[in-house]
């Protein structure tokens, strides 16, 4: 106790005499300390669990720009009435007054209403009038503030009264503050508070040091917590991700959001009646359509007929014109693509991967968006193999923090053998898909590379795979921008 007492701010010490159990700010402001030096003590000795703080809305009913007026000069009505000692004409009323025209008229008919008044030629009063000393509604006006849930019935029917009114009074909603000591708080209170604390070490103290007593410092106190700038966690992953990829050898591929159906699609083995090539599934832009490479020659060949991969191909009529069309890309592997026909033989092995958007016009939910990232990867080497693929997927997703995942046999227009990962979501209850791989068909490699050729390739959905590591029950909610989770959300570390 007497370390406690030792270790008190001088505002915390300058509180403490008036606390008791179920004291307001408003009971705090004998101790003379400003509303903000009272709230700061608070919240220190809560920290030191001697108090616990109770916030609650209250809605108060104030005095607004008129009603502060009339509180001191009285109502319009009764200062009307104070007139009519003798009968006067509205005119001599007005010209008699400081009331407004609205004001004298709103008056007229409030104290007509209660038979206090007639109005002929002049206004008088009617004969025998006891005139009242106080109304409810100014009685009311000197008693605020007050708590609106706390009226009194007849409060209440002053307070709808002027509600009517213009700017008599206003309601505000306050937080109010109820203190309750805890056990060892209510201890605290009966001790004996020490004074003339040094706070700080100044040369001179130290020149004329003679047994002075020190505050205390407590370094076990809770304290807010601060947090630094730092980038949103979708490029705080796509930096971790990078790296992982770097790391095991891989170079980074880029290519352009916009792409014509021809590399997207065609170049890859896409059929060109696919569904996914209905406006349902895929963006297409409104531009002129695109120009065909050289190697269309060849990809037309191998569609059609299976050109001379060994395949039959898809067995239908080559349309240059779809093949033409603009869309946003639908998947990173058109990166893929591009990348593997520049190759020359001599160049191999090679592998890339790229981070990027992709466009998918699917409906929004807890698990899909319509616009997100996908992480892609390649391998181009003759000794490669499914089982490498496996391995690579493997030591992605442990890096990323993934004790467990599963791998399914899946189908792909472009691999052959296909996979999907999936990963179990815990709150979901359900098996989650993060993405799909497997080896690219001849149909693909010899098209592109020219000779038939091991290519791993792999497409994993980045949001999906990064909402267990930020404990993310909605993919959507990675893109509200909610400042408290996004100050509070740990950082990738290896």
């Amino acid at each position: 106790m007497k370390n406690l007492l030792n270790s008190l701010h001088p505002l915390e010490r300058k509180v403490i005499p008036f606390l008791k159990n179920d004291s307001t700010l408003q009971d705090l402001k004998e101790s003379n300390l400003s509303e903000i030096e009272i709230t700061r003590a608070l919240q220190w000795l809560e920290n030191k669990n001697i108090l616990k703080i109770h916030k609650q809305k209250q809605e108060l009913i104030e005095l607004d720009k008129n009603g502060i007026t009339y509180k001191k000069q009285g109502l319009p009505e009764k200062q009307l009435l104070n007139l009519l000692k003798k009968p006067l004409t509205i005119q001599g009323i007005k010209d008699k007054s400081n009331l407004s025209d609205e004001e004298v008229n709103i008056s007229l008919g409030l104290l007509k209403k209660q038979s206090l008044i007639q109005i002929k030629d002049k206004v008088s009063l009617i004969k025998n009038t006891k005139l009242p000393e106080e109304s409810l509604e100014e009685q009311f006006l000197k008693s605020l503030p007050l708590q609106l849930s706390k009226l009194k019935p007849e409060q209440k029917h002053a307070f709808q009264e002027l509600k009517k009114r213009k700017q008599i009074i206003k309601t505000t909603t306050k937080k109010q503050l109820t203190i309750t000591l805890t056990n060892l708080g209510k201890e605290l209170i009966k001790q004996r508070l020490p004074k003339n604390l040094i706070e700080s070490i100044t040369p001179d103290l130290i020149k004329n040091y003679k047994n002075q007593k020190f505050r205390r410092y407590d370094i076990q106190i809770n304290v807010p917590s601060i947090s630094g700038g730092k980038r949103h966690i979708v490029n705080q992953s796509i930096s971790y991700i990078k790296k992982i990829w770097l790391e095991l050898g891989f170079k980074e591929m880029q290519g352009s959001i916009i792409q014509t159906a021809f590399w997207d699609l065609d170049a890859l083995f896409v059929p060109q009646d696919h569904p996914a090539r209905d406006m349902q599934d895929t963006f297409y832009v409104d531009l002129p359509k695109g120009k065909l490479p050289e190697i269309s020659k060849t990809i037309k060949q191998v569609h059609e007929s299976g050109g001379n991969t060994g395949s039959k191909g898809w067995q239908y009529k080559y349309n240059e014109d779809i093949a033409k069309e603009i869309l946003l890309r639908t998947h990173n592997t058109v990166l893929s693509a591009q990348t593997i026909n520049k190759l020359k033989p001599s160049d191999l092995p090679q592998k890339y991967f790229s981070v990027g958007k992709v466009y998918r016009n699917e409906a929004l939910g807890w698990k899909a968006l319509f616009e997100f990232y996908q992480v892609e990867g390649i391998v181009i080497d003759k000794e490669a193999n499914f089982r490498n693929l496996l391995g690579y997927l493997k030591e992605f997703f442990e890096k990323l923090g993934f004790k467990k995942i599963r791998i399914r046999p899946a189908h792909f227009p472009y691999t052959e053998p296909s996979a999907e990962i999936d990963i179990f979501h815990p709150i979901k209850k359900q098996w989650v898909e993060l993405g799909g791989a497997g080896v690219f068909r001849p149909e693909v490699t010899k098209s592109l590379i020219g000779k038939e050729i091991p290519v791993l390739a792999w497409g994993i959905g980045l949001e999906r795979s990064i909402m267990e590591y930020y404990k993310i029950k909605d993919i959507r909610d990675i893109y509200k921008n909610d400042l408290k989770f996004l100050k509070e959300a740990k950082i990738w570390l290896k």
